[in-house]
């Protein structure tokens, strides 16, 4: 609950700046949120503004260069998997019925071997493991302690991994929500140094839910992941209203990108590149 608690202060926002008919996800079939062509574009490569001149996204898709995966990009993806990991099994413990602390002692003795599994060696990964953990146990204790009954009852576990069809607006027909929360609560999870344009995930992902759900998701948090694998996991939320403007942003940015894939004219390099670019060594 507490970072739904976070989001309490755009709700003012949202009633002083309501989402335009026309930008919602549902209005797919016609501008601006209808595309320009239907590439099939994940959400990274409109949001990750890494390049300034997006030959990122030229190198991959129109050079067909492949990327290496670089040791920022290896931290990211075990971070990704041990949250999915410690939500699901989490989840399906705490929806029979189990205490909390019976959950946190069990799921806390398998972690060596599950992190083993996954190559995720340090004792960074046991502590980020306990951390992830130790607040999805909190809150659903939280929910019992108010209900007076089993954790199941009034508390709604996070989704993770939560599968998404974006060909409605030109996007992959196969997208990946890192979370959804109580209230259709779009949960983004971001290993690094915050930027400006990582809400733009959020925005792509809303518009895709729109289109697939018609039901509005105006709300989204980043949870930002630092400290790792040098030390202790340090986590800050950042709370995002889904607005006219971030929208408008995310399909410009998309329509964008969509034109320069069929020009296929070459982006020139850019004036300084990103250290952990996974196209540094073929630009």
């Amino acid at each position: 609950k507490i970072l739904l608690k976070t989001l309490r202060r755009l709700y003012w926002s949202a009633r002083q700046d309501p989402v335009d008919e026309d930008l919602r996800g549902w209005c797919w079939d016609r501008p601006p949120v209808k595309p320009r062509a239907y590439l099939g574009l994940s959400v990274s490569e409109i949001s990750s503004k890494y390049c300034p001149t997006r030959r990122d996204v030229w190198l991959r898709r129109v050079a067909k260069a492949k990327p290496r995966l670089t040791s920022q990009l290896c931290v990211g993806k075990l971070v990704h998997e041990i949250i999915h990991k410690v939500f699901t099994e989490a989840r399906k413990m705490l929806t029979l019925g189990y205490p909390g602390w019976v959950v946190y002692e069990e799921l806390s003795s398998k972690a060596p071997d599950f992190l083993n599994q996954l190559n995720a060696n340090g004792e960074w990964a046991i502590d980020f493991y306990k951390t992830i953990l130790l607040a999805v146990v909190s809150e659903a204790e939280e929910a019992q302690a108010i209900n007076g009954s089993i954790p199941a009852i009034g508390w709604s576990p996070w989704i993770t991994e939560c599968r998404v069809d974006g060909s409605y607006i030109g996007l992959s027909s196969s997208l990946s929500v890192d979370a959804l929360t109580e209230g259709g609560v779009i949960v983004e999870f971001k290993y690094g140094k915050a930027m400006d344009f990582h809400k733009l995930a959020l925005a792509g992902y809303s518009l895709a839910l729109e289109a697939n759900l018609e039901v509005p998701f105006d709300y989204g948090i980043l949870v930002y992941i630092n400290g790792i694998p040098g030390s202790r996991p340090r986590i800050h939320v950042k709370p995002v209203y889904i607005s006219n403007e971030l929208r408008r942003w995310f399909l410009d940015e998309r329509d964008e990108i969509i034109d320069m894939i069929l020009s296929e004219e070459e982006p020139p390099k850019p004036a300084t590149c990103p250290a952990n670019c996974p196209f540094r060594e073929v630009c």
